[in-house]
């Protein structure tokens, strides 16, 4: 049988139903069987025979590709929840430690597919967490939560651990008290023993003043998860606002007894002992704390608020001096810590601008403002009490209703 011979770019162009420009550039970079006479820059013709099976060639190369470019996206999938799957068993036991590693995990499973909206609540989790147990900076940690809650609200707008996640920065961040309460409130109507929401739902209580709720739900979430040392020591902060020292302290113990550690237990134990006792009676286990983790500032502002009130002014003065060379967002972030050393010191109105900075880079300490029994000297300050209007709503108890007696006033 006779070829069939195409003698010129516009004929193999008009077999192949495209344009001359089209052939030309199939030929320079696919391959296209196109001969010339005289050269390159000569005449060209080509064979209809070789030009099918050219075709055929490259449509079954596509398909080949194409193949390979899905079994390379399941792959990265499966890598992308693998690498959650990890990140998830992390964050049942999380710790201080650890925080940065959920966050790695998350941004890995993120690069692999960018489509795993797990991987995005996972990192806003370990954001938020980080930034409320002193982890992280909470100008970069929660700004980074947003961002992350953005792209989950793109891929699943029903996803439960995303209204988990966004309550809690409504509560922590935002301070959008109904909407923190509402969120909330839904993922405990789908999932009644979730420890997050019964945690964030007792800090909110907290705010409101309502000690003995707040209560309640901070240990119904330590109790659905006791590896995780954060939720006994919120269990235990609850009980110190509340005024029940004795219960706080217990509590601890029972943390540690279990292995639990960490700054924040620390820091809620030296803010017990320095309510517990005379003025100076605990400095000792105190600095212990502080020393065992030098790097929590509400630690070192708890010893110097010991040491102020015991008489040891110097050294309280150079805790203080200490913690001023702090960066600017590091020294906003520990406004709790800086209000106590001044407060010690009787200087209030430095006090409380120190209180305002916390609040404002929601701080974990600026939940329990209306009933930590240490800002008691406060009540009636006119700029306190304005911080107190802003940091939450009211379930009508004063400041001093809620605190606790002195130490000589209690029954032994």
């Amino acid at each position: 049988m006779a070829r069939v011979r195409l003698d010129s770019w516009k004929s193999i162009a008009e077999y192949l139903e495209r344009s001359t420009r089209t052939v030309q550039r199939w030929h320079a970079y696919h391959g296209l069987p196109v001969h010339h006479f005289g050269g390159s820059k000569g005449s060209v013709f080509g064979y209809a025979e070789e030009i099918d099976h050219w075709l055929v060639n490259l449509v079954e190369e596509t398909r080949s590709a194409n193949m390979s470019e899905d079994e390379a996206l399941e792959a990265r999938k499966k890598r992308s929840f693998e690498l959650m799957a990890r990140a998830q068993e992390i964050w049942e036991i999380r710790s201080e430690d650890n925080y940065s590693s959920i966050a790695g995990l998350c941004r890995k499973a993120i690069d692999q597919y960018p489509g795993n909206s797990w991987a995005y609540v996972g990192l806003a989790n370990s954001m938020i967490m980080g930034a409320i147990e002193g982890v992280t900076d909470s100008s970069v940690a929660y700004n980074c939560a947003i961002q992350a809650l953005r792209h989950t609200a793109q891929l699943d707008t029903e996803d439960i651990e995303a209204k988990c996640s966004a309550a809690w920065l409504n509560l922590v961040y935002e301070r959008k008290w109904h909407q923190a309460r509402a969120g909330f409130e839904e993922v405990l109507s789908k999932q009644p023993k979730n420890s997050d929401a019964l945690s964030g739902l007792s800090l909110l209580l907290l705010v409101e003043g309502n000690l003995a709720d707040g209560s309640y739900y901070a240990q119904e979430a330590w109790k659905q998860n006791t590896m995780v040392c954060s939720l006994g020591a919120l269990a235990a902060w609850s009980q110190y606002l509340a005024g029940n020292l004795e219960l706080a302290l217990h509590m601890i113990a029972q943390v540690r007894a279990s292995g639990g550690s960490g700054a924040v237990i620390g820091a809620v134990e030296a803010l017990a002992l320095i309510q517990a006792n005379p003025p100076g009676a605990n400095i000792a286990r105190v600095e212990f704390l502080a020393n065992e983790s030098p790097q929590n500032q509400t630690l070192q502002g708890a010893l110097g608020y010991a040491y102020a009130v015991s008489g040891q002014t110097r050294k309280a003065g150079e805790i203080f001096r200490q913690m001023e060379q702090l960066n600017p967002m590091s020294k906003r972030s520990s406004g709790y810590a800086l209000a106590l050393i001044r407060l010690g010191l009787g200087k209030r109105q430095e006090a409380v601008e120190w209180l305002e900075a916390a609040f404002d880079e929601g701080a974990l300490w600026s939940i329990g403002f209306r009933s930590d029994p240490l800002l008691r000297p406060l009540g009636g300050e006119p700029r306190f009490e304005k911080l107190l209007r802003r940091a939450g709503p009211s379930n009508g108890n004063s400041l001093e209703a809620m605190s606790p007696q002195p130490y000589e006033d209690r029954a032994v």
